[in-house]
């Protein structure tokens, strides 16, 4: 009987000089097919204070937002270069409202690792429990050369991360019942800007509305959240429990469509 050899794939860890033990991070040396991509220069790791020095202008939204660490990693081989700033968000829910509002829905989406990937045409954002990732590849001949890399890349790192969790129920049953899975969105703040009402989720219906969701502590809260939102102009307002929602533009043809989501996602 011929024993084929065992590759095992080498693994860096990233110890960052500020941090808790939870920001430590495995990442693959190398990934890919032959050639494979080799990492290029030691990873780096900002935390909330200080990753402003690596996304000026991005750093409060993404603490907004709920990000504990930032990390960066760059691959090259055959050419090809891959860079991958990985967000650890603290929460599945935070890194995929992050997702949302970065990828939107202008591009190939895709399942990869347990993971969720949307293919632009220079950058790639990529959704894995409570990560979220923004990877840029450069000299890989468009999306169908890029696509195997992410996909090499998120099958390594999902073998050593630590249970990355999953989204609430209620993110992915508006998944299922809105116009496009990429539409539904949430926002850790105000989900609705005009109304500064949140947090809460987002999302376009069947008929092309927009809709919004916030979930309270108790009824009571509930009812005078409800109350406020009327009282600053919005109608259609809907509670459900501890649920309050809305449209954008009211109507009756929304009132009832809001209806029945709003019994989907809570009693279910």
């Amino acid at each position: 009987m011929r024993i084929l050899p065992l590759l095992l794939l080498p693994v860096v860890l990233i110890f960052p000089a500020a941090g808790t033990a939870d920001s430590i991070l495995a990442l693959p040396e190398s990934f890919g097919p032959d050639p494979a991509l080799i990492m290029a220069e030691a990873p780096r790791v900002w935390t909330p204070d200080t990753m402003y020095e690596h996304v000026n202008g991005e750093a409060e939204l993404l603490k907004r937002y709920g990000a504990r660490h930032l990390t960066y990693a760059a691959y090259e081989g055959g050419g090809a270069f891959f860079s991958v700033d990985i967000l650890d968000m603290g929460a599945p829910i935070n890194a995929f409202g992050l997702y949302s509002l970065y990828a939107g829905c202008d591009g190939d989406e895709y399942s990869a690792s347990g993971g969720t990937v949307l293919s632009g045409e220079y950058t790639s954002y990529a959704l894995l429990g409570r990560y979220f990732m923004r990877i840029d590849s450069e000299n890989t001949e468009g999306i169908k050369k890029r696509n195997p890399l992410v996909t090499a890349f998120l099958s390594e790192f999902s073998t050593v991360l630590p249970l990355p969790g999953t989204l609430p129920g209620v993110a992915e049953r508006l998944k299922e019942q809105a116009r496009k899975p990429c539409e539904v969105g949430y926002h850790p703040e105000h989900v609705d800007y005009d109304l500064e009402a949140g947090p809460g989720y987002t999302w376009t219906g069947p008929d092309g509305g927009t809709y919004f969701l916030s979930f309270l502590s108790s009824v009571l809260e509930a009812r005078s959240h409800a109350d406020d939102l009327r009282n600053r102009g919005a109608k259609g307002v809907l509670v459900l429990e501890n649920a309050v929602a809305w449209p954008k533009v009211a109507g009756q043809e929304s009132e009832n469509y809001l209806k029945g989501m709003l019994k989907l996602v809570v009693e279910r």
